[in-house]
């Protein structure tokens, strides 16, 4: 759920296939997977996310097809590498190519700005992000958003961490969100990685989480 300042680095490829499980009170999405394809030149990031999507209604119809579009240019203004500090920002544009009748999608374009940090120490990582979204779909209200990730390099090929995040309400007369998230990465082999993580909200809405892909890096 947080984003990180990091970016590919120049005329490199990050791609991320992930599989994302999220289940709610009375509905299940599932992105059947997710395409996560980012560009890396210089200090930005051009990335692009693209989710094939199944919803499925407790005592409902289930629908599948593609989803909403998210388009974004991340910019990391610093990298320091003598403190290991790094900031960044991450404009994105959700562009609704999703059949909202279907409920395949919000329906309305969407536009999100976060702000990015993140300081390593020795094995550890902190990173986070705070950000806001401008919604414009029918029942949805603007919203600000946080979270943060600590992780630990427990060896050469695994990482694992811990994630807390949180929203203000999503909807017209919604309530707040805070959640959580443990997982980590492991490395199948040089430029290839598995990346798992589950968990769900413990303040407000009932949502679990569940997410396993891969992530290919190019040189």
């Amino acid at each position: 759920m947080t984003d990180d300042p990091e970016v590919p680095l120049s005329g490199s490829w990050e791609i991320n296939v992930p599989f994302i499980l999220e289940r709610t009170a009375n509905k299940t999405d599932l992105e059947a997977p997710l395409f996560d394809v980012n560009y890396g030149l210089r200090e930005l990031q051009f990335g692009m996310e693209f989710p094939v999507e199944v919803v499925s209604k407790d005592h409902g119809r289930t629908a599948a097809g593609a989803g909403d579009l998210l388009l974004g240019v991340k910019w990391r203004f610093v990298h320091t590498e003598r403190s290991q500090l790094q900031l960044g920002f991450y404009p994105q544009l959700l562009v609704p190519t999703g059949n909202h009748e279907r409920d395949l999608g919000e329906g309305q374009p969407a536009f999100v700005l976060p702000f990015l940090a993140q300081k390593s120490w020795d094995k550890w990582t902190l990173y986070g992000n705070v950000g806001y979204w401008w919604q414009t779909a029918a029942e949805t209200r603007n919203y600000v958003y946080a979270g943060a990730v600590l992780e630990r390099e427990i060896n050469e090929r695994l990482t694992l961490g811990a994630e807390l995040f949180g929203n203000f309400p999503k909807e017209q007369g919604g309530g707040s969100d805070v959640g959580f998230n443990v997982g980590g990465a492991w490395k199948v082999r040089e430029h290839l990685n598995l990346l798992f993580s589950g968990g769900r909200d413990i303040v407000g809405g009932t949502n679990a989480t569940v997410y396993i892909g891969l992530q290919l890096l190019t040189e």
